[in-house]
């Protein structure tokens, strides 16, 4: 029987992700469900036990709390952890906003994804160890952010085939669907280069027809708003606008990742300073803060602790039977971890470090583009030549994610303030005050921390 440990007994994930895997293998799965909390691995568990009945399936389903126990044998492992969950994202958030970085999400990159980078790297590393020594063929898909970060961490240490998996390929291909008013992806060929949350489509094809000159011709000399859709939700529910999507296209001639909520922290234009913003009423129970500048918006830590109780509620509906099973994602890690196990070729988007796929940006940093996964494990794509002022875009990043990296890794503060000096959220600050915002971040992740003291 296949052995699939989730780690993380993720009420938002597991509905999608276990769904995934039982609508991709025919075989009977032992999925194990292991977290610090015991109630929430004992809630997944009997939510797969009744989704694997709703799907006439045999699957058995076990809760763990001790993470060797629980990798013993395993085949496959996903990752959805947040190492001091929503209470340290409040100050991941709220101490660099002091210091002028407003962030809108705050878990991948700037002085937020920095501090959350941090504290979660310590506990990959031990988890890297006991992926090494107890299951080191199993393969790794990694959920967590910042994605970066904590899937070179692995990628560093154990042998085990890694990748991490994000939904925004699956955006890219929303928005150039929606440009063209095409019926599905069918047409679509696209080569993606750069940084988690901060990907380009340095390429595409509609049929054979090359798409940005396409592109240029809907556009007519206007900006791509006119053409492009004016908003989505990603996989997990959460909106964004394209202001900034199409603000970037125009003056860089390529699509970013869309999701204007991530975009807009790589970018030191849009955050820095204070911007000026406003409240917007959307029907939750909190408005929204949302930027003048190209109205984007912030994903505050308050609501998402307002999404926490409905969470729970629709996993126990589902497990009474009231509440309908989720149908397959558009997730591919279920694909990726049969195509490792049964040796079946599949290509879609994968985040691993560069070994040249990416040429001009560094090598060792994790970056994302095309890739094959098979009984070999991950391979990455080389993507060709990336226009240099793209590179230039995502270089700053590049850098700071593998210093970041190193820094925790080695247990170096002086290593990991020098990527928070290259952060381009951080453009605005002097020297002094961002030393001063780390010692303070330092402070707050301490619990967490394995660092000398200052």
């Amino acid at each position: 029987m296949t052995r699939i440990v989730f780690i993380g007994a993720s009420y938002n994930w597991v509905p999608r992700l276990a769904t995934d895997l039982m609508a991709a293998f025919d075989e009977p799965l032992e999925l194990r469900f292991l977290d610090l909390n015991p109630e929430a691995a004992r809630v997944c568990t009997e939510w797969a036990e009744a989704a694997s009945r709703q799907r006439g399936r045999s699957d058995r389903a076990a809760p763990f709390t001790d993470r060797r126990q629980a990798l013993e044998g395993a085949d496959a492992v996903l990752i959805t952890i947040s190492t001091g969950g929503l209470a340290a994202m409040e100050y991941d958030i709220a101490i660099p906003e002091r210091y002028g970085v407003f962030a809108t999400v705050g878990d991948t990159t700037g002085p937020g994804g920095w501090s959350r980078a941090i504290r979660n790297i310590p506990v990959f590393r031990g988890l890297a160890e006991d992926l090494a020594s107890v299951c080191p063929h199993a393969f790794v898909a990694n959920y967590t952010n910042p994605l970066a970060a904590t899937t070179a961490t692995l990628q560093q240490i154990c042998p085990n085939p890694v990748v991490g998996l994000c939904h925004a390929f699956f955006e890219m291909k929303d928005v150039i669907q929606g440009i063209f008013g095409l019926e599905d992806w069918g047409p679509i060929s696209i080569a993606v280069a750069g940084m988690n949350h901060f990907t380009w489509v340095v390429d595409f094809r509609i049929g054979r027809e090359q798409g940005y000159p396409l592109t240029r011709c809907k556009v007519a000399g206007r900006s791509l708003r006119a053409v492009l859709p004016q908003g989505s939700a990603d996989d997990i529910g959460i909106y964004s606008g394209h202001e900034l999507c199409a603000e970037l296209f125009d003056a860089f001639g390529y699509l970013p990742y869309p999701a204007d909520r991530h975009t807009s922290e790589f970018v030191s234009f849009v955050l820095i300073g204070s911007p000026p913003r406003g409240l917007l009423d959307v029907g939750e129970a909190e408005p929204v803060e949302t930027m003048e500048y190209c109205h984007v918006k912030r994903t505050s830590v308050a609501q998402r602790r307002s999404w926490l109780p409905g969470l729970t509620e629709r996993m126990r509906e589902m497990i009474a039977g009231t509440r309908p099973f989720p149908q397959p994602s558009r997730e591919t890690g279920s694909r990726m971890i049969r195509a490792y196990l049964h040796n079946e070729p599949f290509v879609d988007v994968v985040n691993a470090l560069n070994v040249g796929q990416v040429p001009g940006l560094p090598e060792g940093a994790c970056v994302e583009t095309l890739g094959v996964v098979d009984g070999l494990g991950v391979r990455p794509l080389a993507v060709g030549l990336v226009p240099e002022h793209l590179l230039e875009l995502m270089r700053p990043q590049a850098v700071a994610q593998k210093w970041i990296t190193a820094g925790a890794l080695a247990g170096d503060r002086e290593q990991l303030l020098q990527a928070l000096y290259r952060d381009p959220q951080c453009a605005h600050l002097k020297p002094h005050e961002v030393r001063q915002m780390a010692d303070e971040l330092f402070e707050a992740n301490r619990p967490f921390l394995r660092l000398p003291a200052a």
